[in-house]
């Protein structure tokens, strides 16, 4: 996943003079233009996506940014694939912790296709699980299992959730790749 500079208001794209607050990833740069918060000012082709490498924010921001830990793109770990369900399991809906009241409710990420089948540990093959679902689903299929998945899973770095459903980062059509 690409990084998003973020600068200040007053950031001159022809010369790069501007105060540069932090960076961020491409997801959380779409959601800052949709909410009007800053305009692209620079773009790139990343696949058949045009993404924003660099924002400018739409109003001028007091007081200095330190860029830090807190400033990292999401990256694929178990840990994400809780962050990204919010911590609830796919199956039960009930909520999952690493140190959980009861064992049953022990957070566990699950393969939708088993990794005995060929499944793969990927964005859209991983869900949040609590033990026993993950313990009764077994090697098969939510299908076979007769356990369907309360939301479907995404990957963070084309897709957002807002709600209870997912929508697709835009992509631009071939018409507006030749304005830009």
């Amino acid at each position: 996943m690409s990084v998003v500079k973020v600068f200040n208001k007053g950031y001159d794209p022809a010369t790069g003079i501007g105060e540069l607050l932090h960076t961020t990833s491409v997801r959380h740069a779409f959601g800052m233009i949709r909410r009007g918060v800053a305009d692209p000012v620079e773009l790139t082709l990343a696949g058949e996506r045009i993404v924003p490498t660099a924002l400018e924010l739409t109003r001028e921001l007091s007081g200095a940014w330190v860029e830090g830990d807190a400033c990292r793109s999401v990256g694929f770990s178990f840990r994400a694939v809780h962050e990204r369900d919010h911590w609830s399991c796919a199956y039960c809906g009930r909520s999952v912790s690493k140190r959980p009241q009861c064992a049953a409710l022990l957070a566990t990420v699950d393969h939708i296709v088993p990794a005995s089948r060929g499944g793969e540990s990927s964005w859209l093959n991983l869900v949040s699980a609590c033990r026993e679902c993950n313990g009764r689903k077994a090697d098969q299929t939510p299908e076979e299992a007769g356990m369907p998945l309360r939301y479907a899973p995404y990957d963070p770095a084309t897709a957002y959730r807002v709600g209870g459903h997912v929508e697709e980062i835009p992509v631009m059509s071939e018409a507006a790749l030749s304005r830009v």
